[in-house]
């Protein structure tokens, strides 16, 4: 069973590699999610935004109030733009710590079947050596009964 430790060890570190892959994908998933909530918020905004300055127009609006909505709806259309990088950098990133995540757990289920049929095939060993040590008890026990019968 001692060829078995240094199987043990890499088993172990890949579980720990692969648990921690496991949660760096889970704050990249939740950085995406929060990321893609605030471009659903600003683009929110921005619909709101239009709608009051639609609104404005219908009912009159002076030039200046007019030039600060349009300003604004520029300075919100780049934070939009923005945030769709910043949202597909998210992404991006979310991808790269899935790939990690699936390379760890491929290492990690390589070395639990070479760690499961390396104590199958320990087990198998043990109970050849049983049985070998059964059997050459019973012969044993076999000659010596032939041979107190025979006196």
């Amino acid at each position: 069973m001692s060829n078995l430790r240094p199987l043990k060890k890499l088993l172990e570190l890949a579980q720990k590699k692969s648990d921690d892959s496991a949660r760096q994908l889970g704050r990249l998933n939740f950085q995406h999610k929060e990321a893609e909530k605030k471009l659903n918020l600003l683009l929110q905004y921005r619909q709101s935004y239009q709608d009051r300055l639609q609104n404005a127009a219908r009912n009159g609006i002076g030039h200046v109030e007019w030039q600060n909505f349009v300003t604004f709806m520029n300075k919100l259309d780049n934070a939009i733009s923005e945030q769709q990088l910043a949202v597909k950098h998210t992404e991006t990133n979310c991808q790269t710590g899935s790939n990690t995540y699936q390379s760890c757990q491929r290492k990690l289920n390589a070395y639990s079947a070479l760690a499961h049929r390396h104590e199958e095939s320990e087990k198998a060993q043990q109970k050849m050596t049983e049985q070998k040590i059964l059997d050459e008890f019973t012969a044993n026990r076999v000659a010596r009964d032939n041979v107190d019968t025979t006196k």
